[in-house]
């Protein structure tokens, strides 16, 4: 464990006096912590109106780097909003309370309403038990609905979700959530789990969006090259000469992944004429693992 769940708690309960400050919405969320539960489940509905829908970081330039120090390990913060940390914090300190958190939780999430379950989801990192399976029956039934904030909760920057869902699952999630629109940039661990199945699947995928004139998201390409089926090569080759620096970037970070020494001579040459220095940076770097591969 990263943190003991009273530390993560701590941490999460610190994040929100640094936003709310003293006074009523604290106090609030501390009368409710001990309380039962049928007194939670009806205290969820007031959250938003007590503490506030503000987002839980103030500082907009800080929101893309916080993290807070979850049971599983750090989380990414910055898109929470204080209500959402309010939930987490107050579900999880409830269900700490039982020898089994993760079956409060469940029974919690089960008769909630979508907030509450996504409170449920996040508060999965901020609580411990042995037996992770009941945890683990919240992600999957979130991941069976099509709603997109019981599937980001599920799936993106949720340490318990990444450590405990199965290849299998883990697969399926990614997949469902290109699908759905959800972004797979928050799933952790993506490119350390991509096998070469995941890797075919997002081959198929890519190909289906550019037949229908659609953007790939860049996850998709990145994570691909790690298992590259013929072909996925001479077309991120081919998209180094993109107009847009971002999408050259991604074909070089692929590039790196697919470490082929062929597009060696492809990359020396784009680097030559490249004039952004984000494209360039990752140009040089595609260069080095690709002259390792020949080695």
């Amino acid at each position: 464990m990263s943190v003991t769940p009273a530390d993560s708690r701590a941490g999460l309960r610190a994040a929100l006096e640094a936003r709310l400050g003293p006074g009523e919405a604290l106090a609030w969320l501390d009368a409710r912590s001990a309380e039962d539960l049928d007194a939670i489940r009806h205290a969820m509905a007031d959250i938003g109106r007590v503490v506030g829908k503000k987002p839980l970081i103030a500082g907009f330039g800080e929101r893309d780097t916080a993290t807070l120090d979850g049971v599983y390990g750090p989380m990414r913060v910055g898109g929470w909003r204080a209500d959402e940390a309010a939930r987490a914090w107050l579900l999880a300190t409830v269900a700490d309370r039982d020898e089994t958190p993760h079956e409060t939780l469940f029974g919690l999430y089960d008769l909630g309403d979508t907030d509450t379950r996504v409170g449920a989801l996040h508060a999965l990192n901020f609580v411990a038990e042995a037996d992770t399976d009941r945890g683990l029956e919240l992600v999957l039934d979130a991941g069976r609905t099509y709603l997109d904030p019981l599937l980001t909760a599920a799936w993106c920057d949720n340490p318990f979700s990444a450590k405990y869902m199965s290849d299998e699952a883990y697969r399926s999630a990614v997949l469902k959530a290109l699908f759905c629109n959800v972004s797979v940039d928050g799933f952790l661990g993506l490119e350390e789990r991509a096998d070469p199945e995941l890797a075919k699947s997002l081959y198929d995928y890519a190909d289906e969006r550019e037949a229908a004139g659609r953007h790939v998201p860049a996850a998709v390409w990145i994570v691909a090259a790690l298992h590259p089926r013929p072909g996925l090569v001479a077309r991120l080759v081919g998209r180094l000469e993109h107009p847009l620096p971002g999408e050259r970037i991604v074909a070089a970070r692929a590039l790196a992944n697919a470490r082929d020494a062929r597009a060696a001579t492809f990359i020396a040459e784009r680097l030559e004429r490249e004039s952004d220095p984000g494209v360039e940076a990752a140009l040089k770097a595609a260069a080095e693992a690709t002259a390792q591969a020949a080695r």
